[in-house]
């Protein structure tokens, strides 16, 4: 979630003295073809056809000192537009809280594991232990992938907060909020892109180690089965042909160890908080491709295929993010790279693999 500066607040006296030093500053960066004082706002219409992504940049570093930021839109009738406001105050985080729930949160994922499996399959420290490892380690490195991205592209970000959980999850994931809006679609693209990636990553490899633990053993009452992801499909597949796939013999089934558990939390997650929706990860990158308008009916297809797939709680969840408006970037009319958009396609092929084929009657 986001801080919106866009709002037009009360502009203090320094903006209104100091009018002539900010429009020398863009006059060095930017062709504009009007300069107003728009309600107290330093305002600017820009020429076009100009580059503008760099020269934005630029500008804001110029403005940074004076402790302003600016704001490109394009109106309703093309024109491009400028605006120059206050830099919007940033609360100071209570570091105590993040704390707080990460300890929670470990004590809730132990829990988990160490009530997932009898005595006498697994001790009961060991899955505990296993269990919150893997998924605070799948969970923290896709929140550190937006942490240390977003202080690249210069966003104010809090640390993760890990929201603890009940069983047989134990968490309900964890969290970072951005304080201030990124400067453009390429830093919007790689705040909302970094992060499943990462969790991708350390959920595969997760996976591969949790697939080679799982344990061959008699039905027991109590079990369930789970969907299994397309990835888990594919690993399985390559660990048999290395021979290191469990095998089964006679009415046999395979437990899930504690850490075979938590790399399938962790493909669930990337695939969710890949969906094009809302403040999902997914719906920054959509945000960063498309206007508001295609993201808002993405957000309306994502919605559709939770609830066809059965993810209620997460259909519930994304309907109430969905009501809140994408602030989007500080820049909203220079275009995304070339290479992120190429890069979209790798997204959308691990939302993919992290899916759960949906099972097919036979006639």
């Amino acid at each position: 979630m986001s801080e919106n500066p866009t709002d037009t607040p009360e502009t203090p006296t320094t903006i209104q003295t100091e009018y002539e030093k900010i429009s020398a500053f863009v006059a060095e960066e930017f062709q504009t073809e009007e300069s107003i004082l728009e309600q107290g706002v330093p305002t600017y219409y820009l020429r076009q056809p100009q580059e503008t992504k760099q020269k934005f940049l630029k500008l804001l570093n110029k403005l940074a000192p004076m402790n302003l930021i600016a704001i490109l839109r394009r109106t309703h009738n093309g024109r491009v537009v400028l605006k120059i406001i206050p830099k919007p105050p940033v609360k100071k985080s209570n570091i105590l809280i993040n704390w707080g729930l990460l300890f929670a949160t470990i004590a809730t994922t132990f829990l988990s594991g160490y009530f997932m499996l009898p005595s006498n399959v697994i001790d009961p420290f060991v899955g505990g232990i296993a269990f919150t490892v893997t998924i605070m380690a799948v969970l923290g490195m896709h929140e550190m992938g937006h942490k240390i991205i977003a202080q690249k592209r210069g966003v104010e970000a809090t640390p993760p907060y890990f929201i603890p959980g009940i069983p047989p999850l134990g968490t309900f994931g964890a969290v970072i909020m951005q304080k201030s809006l990124p400067p453009n679609k390429d830093a919007l693209f790689d705040i909302g892109a970094d992060g499943p990636i990462t969790g991708f990553i350390v959920a595969t490899f997760a996976s591969i180690v949790g697939l080679m633990l799982l344990i061959p053993t008699t039905p027991m009452e109590g079990t369930t089965s789970i969907q299994i992801p397309i990835m888990w499909t594919l690993l399985a597949r390559l660990l048999a042909g290395l021979n290191l796939f469990p095998l089964t013999t006679g009415n046999q089934i395979l437990l899930l160890h504690p850490i075979t558990f938590a790399g399938w939390v962790g493909l669930l997650v990337t695939m969710l908080n890949l969906l094009p929706a809302a403040m999902l990860d997914g719906g920054h990158v959509a945000r960063s491709l498309a206007g508001e308008k295609v993201r808002l009916a993405l957000t309306g297809l994502s919605i559709a295929y939770l609830v066809l797939m059965g993810f209620w709680p997460m259909a519930l969840f994304v309907v109430f993010i969905s009501m809140y408006r994408h602030p989007g970037p500080l820049d909203d009319v220079s275009s995304l790279s070339a290479s992120r958009k190429a890069l979209t396609v790798l997204l959308i092929v691990i939302f993919i693999l992290c899916s759960f084929p949906p099972e097919i009657p036979v006639l």
